[in-house]
């Protein structure tokens, strides 16, 4: 059913519910069907206001300006519910009268909610109102205190026996409260109506947006008419209570209409028209609303998972409330660029293994040649002793045992040296400082060696603190130096080790005093030649 169709039906309801509550009106006036036609014109005006609460709650979209609508119809059908118990039921004067002042419950608070609607307009989901318009409701509430309690100041009524209920409720005056309140609902109502008009998005609605602002100026009008006794309107319009909330209402239905208030309206066309292949569906999967360029083989699928048809169409579901959406979208063409990335995925893994295997022989070729390198440096660094070495094992094929055992010894301690030169060069490319036990070890080594040749040799080490790596070569070089000077005529040699420095005490033939330098100081006293040698330890390394 189209939109507008859809609404002209709904209005012919609403005002035949209108037209068969003013019959029995019209009844109940010419006293015809006793107090039945007024239960039942009560009864659909209750109907009425109750329908009208409910399409709100499935229309309005901003959940403040819904909250106030819903509180406004609350008042009205409390308003309706007062007037068929004032006017129906309760027949004791005192109650009647109360009901009477609980009127202006709705009467104040309405426009209140009305003032709280435009301002609503316009503002975000999460809006919350100021202080000072909450403050505002300070004023509908004193207004209604001031009214409960009348029989008590009689500053918005006064009755002609200067007592309430004495003889009747009936002959009464206005006093200035009354006027005040009239002021306020006024002052609300034109305020909102300004707001409304001054707040709608669409100003291409023209004519249409004059709608509230007309019913507004006809509802102010039949106030004044009434309260100034036209007995025309009184008699044709008397049910006072029913036509304001008629009037409140179509207020703002006009402004749902004019589209000042946001509403859901015309969703179904929407969604009907749109490009969009899509369904809703209740509980069961049963398709209650098909858009245009969904086809019929359109289903839910079930459990939620999709559906791929052979065409490339993948259908897909999601709940919602009471149900589930269901839409479609063309994969084909996302199938087709899996099915390249997969390719290139594959490739990209092949491409990846064959770089991983270069880059494993590139590796080995590199640790290759690393290696190469430091064989040729070390030996380049220790040519002279390895050619030395080789000479004397030639010389030891034919030479006898006691020549043979001098090669022997000098070959232990050329590869005594060569050992722990190669082991200091590694140590150096790795560390800038080597702990103190590393020196030990070194010349530990060197000791026992030259004990073994039979030469007196000792060691006392007197170190608290690492050593420069390159300190460490540079002494363990002077004591090479040494042993090749005095290989053949060395008979003892004692060494101490120090943080500072290293003193060698040699006792030999040989003149040492050519390895003098400005590192090294030498000297002869006592046929002992002493060796002292600074250490440059942490504050050069």
């Amino acid at each position: 059913m189209k939109r507008n169709t859809r609404q002209l039906y709904l209005m012919i309801f609403v005002f035949a519910i209108i037209i068969a509550a003013y019959s029995c009106r019209l009844l109940a006036w010419f006293n015809m069907g006793g107090n039945y036609p007024s239960y039942v014109r009560a009864a659909l005006y209750l109907l009425l206001f109750v329908l009208w609460g409910y399409s709100l709650d499935q229309r309005i979209i901003q959940k403040p300006v819904l909250h106030c609508l819903r509180l406004m119809d609350v008042l009205m059908l409390i308003w309706l519910t007062l007037r068929t118990l004032k006017y129906e039921v309760v027949t004791d004067m005192t109650v009647a009268r109360y009901l009477w002042y609980l009127y202006y419950l709705p009467i104040i608070f309405i426009p209140l909610l009305g003032v709280y609607i435009a301002i609503f307009l316009g503002k975000s989901e999460n809006y919350q109102l100021s202080k000072k318009s909450w403050l505002l409701s300070l004023i509908p509430a004193a207004l209604f205190l001031a009214v409960i309690t009348n029989d008590l100041h009689q500053q918005v009524f006064v009755f002609e026996s200067g007592i309430p209920g004495v003889p009747d409720n009936k002959v009464f005056f206005h006093r200035p409260v009354y006027f005040v309140i009239l002021v306020w609902v006024v002052g609300c109502v034109c305020f909102s109506i300004v707001q409304l008009l001054k707040k709608t998005r669409l100003p291409s609605i023209g004519k249409r947006r004059m709608m509230p602002f007309v019913i507004s100026c006809v509802m102010l009008l039949y106030g004044v008419l009434y309260l100034l006794g036209f007995q025309v309107v009184r008699d044709v319009f008397g049910d006072m209570n029913v036509m304001f909330c008629l009037f409140y209402a179509a207020i703002y239905e006009s402004c749902i209409h004019c589209r000042m208030i946001q509403s859901n309206t015309g969703y179904v066309e929407l969604y009907e028209a749109t490009t969009l292949a899509s369904c809703i569906a209740d509980q069961n999967g049963h398709i209650l609303l098909r858009s245009r360029t969904a086809g019929e083989n359109m289903v839910c699928p079930q459990e939620g998972e999709s559906i791929v048809c052979p065409d490339g169409m993948r259908i897909s579901a999601a709940p919602v409330k009471d149900g589930f959406v269901i839409w479609g979208d063309n994969v084909q063409h996302l199938t087709e660029l899996r099915a390249r990335l997969d390719e290139n995925k594959r490739k990209k893994e092949n491409n990846k293994k064959k770089l991983k295997d270069a880059y494993l022989v590139q590796k080995q070729l590199y640790e290759l040649t690393e290696k190469n390198h430091i064989y040729d440096e070390l030996e380049e660094k220790h040519k002279k002793q390895t050619e030395r070495i080789k000479e004397l094992l030639e010389q030891c094929r034919n030479a006898k045992p006691p020549k043979m055992r001098e090669h022997m010894k000098e070959i232990l301690l050329l590869g005594t040296y060569i050992k722990r030169s190669a082991n200091l060069y590694f140590l150096s490319q790795e560390y800038e400082k080597l702990p103190q036990q590393e020196l030990r070890l070194t010349i530990d080594e060197l000791v026992r060696a030259m004990n073994s040749c039979e030469v007196e040799c000792g060691v006392v080490y007197l170190t608290t603190k690492p050593i420069a790596s390159k300190e460490v070569e540079r002494l363990f070089e002077l004591l090479k130096t040494i042993m090749e000077m005095t290989i053949s005529e060395l008979h003892s040699l004692f060494i101490s080790v120090s943080d500072q420095e290293m003193n060698l005490s040699v006792e030999c033939m040989t003149d040492l005093s050519e390895i003098a330098s400005a590192e090294v100081m030498v000297c002869r006293e006592d046929g002992l030649w002493l060796i002292r040698t600074l250490i440059g330890g942490e504050a050069n390394a």
